[in-house]
Formats: C-alpha cells, structure tokens, sequence
C-alpha cells in the first residue's frame, strides 16, 4: 500500500536538515495534497508522505524507534491514523502539516517503543500519563494534545521543538533564528498557558499558581 520507510542510522540528529522550517505557501501546498488524497487521488498521499518521510524518521529516531520493524510499524500506524483524520484533517491544521505529523509520531512511538518523555512534569502533571491507567492516560494525552493547540502559533512551535523533539534551548534557539533567552521566555509563557488550560479540565497540577 505504502513504501516502507528506510532505517535510520546511527547517530546523534541524523536528517536535521529535514527539520528545518517549512518553505513559506507549504501549509496551503500539503492542504491541497491532503484534499486530492481525499477526493481519491492515491498518489497526493503518496507525495505527502514522501516529502515528509525523513521528518517522520528523525522524530522517529529520537524518541528511540530505530529498527526497521518498529520503524515500519510505526509509519503504517500514522499511515492508518491519518486516513481515519482525512475527511477533516486539511481544515484541521492551522500551522504546519510538519508540526501535526511530529506529534502523531511522538503519541505513537510512546506505544511502539517505551513512554516518549512527556511535557507533563513540566506542566506540573501529578504523573505521567503513562503511569496513570490508561482511561486517565488517554485523557491526559487528549487535555494536552488540546491544550497545545490553543497556543498562538510560535509558542506552539517552542513546544513542539523543546517537548516533542527533546531540544535544548538553545538548539530551539538555533532552529527559529532567535536566542536562547528569548526562547525560555517563550517557554516560562507557554508553560503557564498550558498550566492554567489544564487546570481548568480539572487536572490537579504540582505547584499550582494562584
């Protein structure tokens, strides 16, 4: 059905340039991808998936998938999750095709591999999501899956690199072209949105801010 994605070798950030931002009109290029796969057009997945694959296996690769079968597992799983998202997932997105798949990725290689390192001692989550049954997980994973995405768009992007990569500040820095002060300005900001939006679905959080 889909091309198996290719092993990623060993190394410590192998494909970093596939990580780079995306070209500006992308957004509105793999929309239009997205909405010919929709309307049947196989080979618009396929070229969406292909430009991607690379971004796919260094998320991949981080979060400690790395042999070719839990590779693969992985990539038919997200190939799976996006088909069932498909009918909306164009008017889903609002800032990055990359920045939804990185996260997809991520929630799967928690499943395939070992628990991803989640954002939620952060956040001041009593306990991971992974160490909670797994009704509560499922609804952790969903209040800050939904959380995230009420961030304004470069605070999102601050997440995404520093939680769901893993990078240092000043690799976030490195990677958006600012410095590392301001990033953990943009993260102190952030951390406290996310906080106050947990808090309000309820969750009993460590530290709690008045």
């Amino acid at each position: 059905m889909y091309h198996r994605p290719s092993p990623v070798p060993d190394g410590p950030d192998p494909g970093h340039e596939a990580l780079a931002g995306p070209p500006r009109g992308a957004l509105e290029r793999d929309r239009q991808l997205l909405r010919r796969w929709r309307a049947g057009d196989q080979d618009a997945g396929l070229e969406l998936l292909d430009h991607y694959a690379a971004l796919e296996r260094v998320v991949a690769f981080r979060l400690g998938v790395r042999s070719a079968q839990a590779l693969l597992d992985l990539h038919q799983d997200l190939v799976l999750r996006m088909l069932a998202r498909l009918p909306t997932l164009a008017e889903e997105i609002e800032t990055s095709f990359a920045g939804w798949l990185s996260w997809q990725v991520r929630d799967l290689a928690r499943k395939h591999h070992r628990p991803a390192k989640a954002p939620a001692r952060a956040l001041g989550l009593q306990r991971e999501p992974e160490g909670m049954d797994p009704a509560e997980g499922a609804m952790a994973w969903e209040a800050i899956s939904l959380c995230r995405e009420r961030l304004p768009p470069r605070e999102r992007e601050v997440f995404e690199l520093r939680y769901l990569e893993g990078l240092s500040l000043q690799e976030v820095a490195d990677r958006l072209a600012s410095n590392a002060n301001a990033v953990a300005q943009s993260v102190f900001r952030l951390v406290r949105r996310m906080r106050a939006c947990l808090s309000v679905q309820g969750f009993d959080l460590r530290g709690r801010e008045a």
